[in-house]
């Protein structure tokens, strides 16, 4: 009989184990193949915008997946191999070549990793469809051309198969290289207890750490750098250790401190699972530290999409027009007469219907886009800097109905929400404009803000800030300026905006087929920041020219002159957040299965190692109610603890982290940490449920029911816990 037959029969006998790694292994394949084929479908990528923070998000998304994936399938593999240590062992002993044995095992892994690639290739092709074609059926707009087959996503695929399983083949290696027969008779008697002398100063010293990296990381990182003007720089990323080393040492301690206290009976009750936890300290607290770092990942999978969708929905409602866009006057411009009769055919009526006049001037600032050797920001003032819109005070008046008086020589900004102050940008950086068609300039003051919800584009910084002068100013300014420097700003609401759906789309379609050449660049293009590129032969970032789908608004280009139409914002903006919050539940799918599958292993495994003990106290005369107790008590602590400091690091870390981007918690914000409470209520029931599974597998493993015999007892320890 070949080695080959034995180990086909091995594998019969054995099913359990081999259960465990395949289901793993394919788990995982599939996982990876159907986020790859969504990303890489046609469908997503119509949806996600192009040429921004948005692809490397998805990116992010996409790492964080693979290490997932890669973290529970090497940790089964691991299991898979102590468990085929003692049959190794028996070969050894009877002599068996080495590397008989080694190519026998590495052809079980082989079929093992086919098989998971090629079902992980099928079914996440098939799921991705489904998935993707569920959407298209939910949503009538903006999910199109799904296909069942992504090449790029294959692609990628196949090749995160094959570093997992060169990563199982590694371990495998490894593990014949350093088998022999005294290894497999001291398999189940290793202890990997602490030996460290622990006192509560350890534990306080932990605590503190995971307080202060919390704290640095979300509060004094970015205090000092709103005070100082200096970016500190990657380094400060050394405070996430500081974190994992309280949490190592709060998990450290509780293994293996336990003393009588003020209720000494509770103790003495659960003396034996303290004990057994104290003796395999090692290698649970490693696995606690695991299951924490997922559960985070997990939690702020769930809570980034809904955090961003959220905020951006809050800003869209509160903006008070409906419809507003900008183009160029050498444009082919659309007239008030085209717009009313859109409106009119899709049954629209349009109130306060308004065209605002900006004027561009290039002006003075301060770049701030430089730090030195030391991390300092380099603060340089420039006479000229960008090219900013003005409007005067009267079309400001009548367009808003805000009385404001300015006088000549002055400005005011135009501000909104999310326009705030920062160490990058200060309101009065201007103090100098100019017309460099007719050679007229000035001094201009700085004179504070006004309201300008609906008027500002983006957060109204550098290239794209507007300002409100005089009258005078304004007319004085504006001569001979061709038309490529005129901007005309048309706002208006509906009375239904809900209604007005088939109405944008038309009005979005005609503007895009309207818009000039000099319109089509990227958000944050400026005409003289590229003249200065080219005068210094330097290669600017923003020179390229776009291309704006017409038939496509969802795509939400980076666009210089997209127009802001609120019911286009608010429905395909859900639209792109349901893409990406579907991105981020297979994340978070990835990091509970991990958690799952190394909370429930790590249990199994601490019980069986443990079984001895478990015999011998039922053989002085404890009952199964007193070892079941005992089991739960040894259990417990595996999924108690990692949950509650995780989710305390997430409600701690989570709401700094929203509170630094702007130094202040708005309405939107709280309504986010109350989905990340009830988010981590939801991630305590999976524990809990992982848990009572776990005890019940950890009781059929030790024959602790009344319907085990002792046979099954001494046979279920090789075939049933793995």
């Amino acid at each position: 009989m070949t080695m080959n037959k034995v180990f086909a029969k091995l594998r019969r006998g054995g099913k359990e184990n081999y259960t465990q790694i395949r289901f793993c292994f394919t788990f995982a394949m599939i996982l990876i193949a159907t986020f790859t084929s969504i990303i890489g479908n046609s469908a997503v990528k119509n949806v996600l915008p192009q040429g921004g923070d948005s692809i490397k998000q998805v990116y992010m998304i996409f790492g964080i997946a693979t290490i997932g994936c890669l973290i529970f399938t090497l940790y089964a593999g691991g299991l898979f191999l102590r468990y085929k240590s003692k049959e190794i062992g028996v070969f050894l002993a009877l002599g068996t070549p080495r590397k008989k044995l080694a190519k026998a095992l590495y052809g079980d892994l082989f079929s093992v990793i086919a098989k998971g690639i090629f079902i992980g290739a099928v079914a996440g092709s098939i799921l991705a469809f489904v998935i993707l074609k569920s959407f298209q059926l939910l949503f009538t707009v903006g999910i199109e051309s799904v296909s069942i087959v992504s090449i790029g996503g294959i692609a990628v695929y196949l090749l995160f198969g094959c570093v997992v399983g060169c990563g199982l083949f590694m371990l495998a290696s490894k593990f014949m290289r350093k088998v022999n027969i005294m290894d497999i008779i001291n398999e189940e008697r290793k202890s990997e207890g602490i030996q460290k002398e622990l006192t509560v100063r350890y534990l306080l010293i932990g605590i503190a750490s995971l307080i202060l990296g919390l704290l640095t990381i979300g509060v004094i990182v970015p205090t000092i750098t709103r005070l100082s003007g200096r970016i500190l720089g990657v380094w400060t990323n050394v405070f996430f250790l500081f974190v994992i080393w309280g949490m190592y040492r709060i998990f450290v301690y509780a293994i293996s401190i336990h003393k009588r206290g003020r209720n000494p009976q509770k103790y003495y009750k659960n003396i034996i699972a303290y004990s057994m936890l104290k003796f395999s300290g090692r290698s649970i607290v490693k696995n606690m530290l695991v299951i924490t770092l997922l559960i985070i990942c997990s939690l702020f999978a769930c809570l980034y999409t809904p955090t961003k969708y959220l905020t951006e929905q809050r800003l869209i409602k509160a903006n008070p027009i409906d419809f507003s866009f900008s183009y160029l006057q050498d444009a082919n411009p659309i007239d008030e007469k085209t717009i009313y009769e859109l409106a009119d055919e899709s049954g629209v009526e349009i109130t306060d219907y308004h065209e605002i006049e900006f004027i561009r001037l290039l002006g003075s600032g301060v770049n701030r886009d430089n730090v030195d050797s030391k991390g300092n920001l380099i603060e340089k003032y420039e006479k000229q800097l960008y090219y900013y819109s003005f409007m005067s005070a009267s079309q400001y008046e009548q367009a808003t109905g805000n009385k404001v008086d300015i006088k000549a020589g002055h400005y005011k900004m135009l501000t909104n929400e999310t326009t705030y102050e920062n160490i990058y940008n200060r309101y009065g950086d201007l103090d100098y404009v100019e017309n460099t068609d007719s050679n007229t300039d000035m001094p201009i003051k700085y004179d504070g803000t006004v309201d300008g919800n609906g008027l500002v584009d983006k957060d109204g910084f550098q290239a794209l800030s507007r300002f409100v002068i005089s009258d005078h100013d304004y007319e004085e300014l504006k001569k001979e300026l061709p038309a490529n420097m005129l901007i005309c700003n048309v706002i208006f609401n509906v009375k239904d905006i809900d209604a007005s759906y088939p109405f944008a789309l038309k009005l979005y379609k005609k503007f895009c087929e309207s818009a000039s050449a000099n319109m089509l660049h990227l958000t944050y293009y400026d005409e003289y920041q590229e003249e200065v590129a080219i005068r210094n032969d330097e290669y600017y970032g923003y020179e390229e020219a776009i291309e704006v789908n017409a038939e496509h608004p969802e795509e939400f280009p980076d666009w210089k002159y997209s127009p802001s139409f609120k019911i286009l914002e608010m429905k395909n903006g859900f639209i792109s957040f349901a893409v990406f919050y579907l991105l981020f539940i297979v994340v978070t799918i990835i990091c509970f299965a991990a958690v799952g599958v190394i909370s429930y292993t790590r249990s199994l495994q601490v019980a069986v190692s443990n079984k001895n003990v478990f015999d011998d106290v039922h053989k002085l005369g404890a009952n199964e109610k007193y070892l079941s107790r005992t089991l739960k008590g040894l259990i417990k602590n595996i999924y108690i603890l990692p949950t509650i400091i995780a989710g305390g690091a997430m409600l701690i870390w989570y709401p700094l982290t929203l509170w630094q981007n702007d130094g202040r918690l708005t309405v939107g914000e709280v309504r986010i940490i109350i989905i990340e409470i009830a988010l981590c209520a939801f991630g305590g029931v999976y524990q809990y449920i992982l848990y009572r599974k776990s005890v019940q597998g950890a009781k059929r493993c030790l024959g602790l029911t009344r319907k085990v015999n002792e046979r099954t007892k001494s046979e279920c320890v090789t075939k049933k816990c793995f």
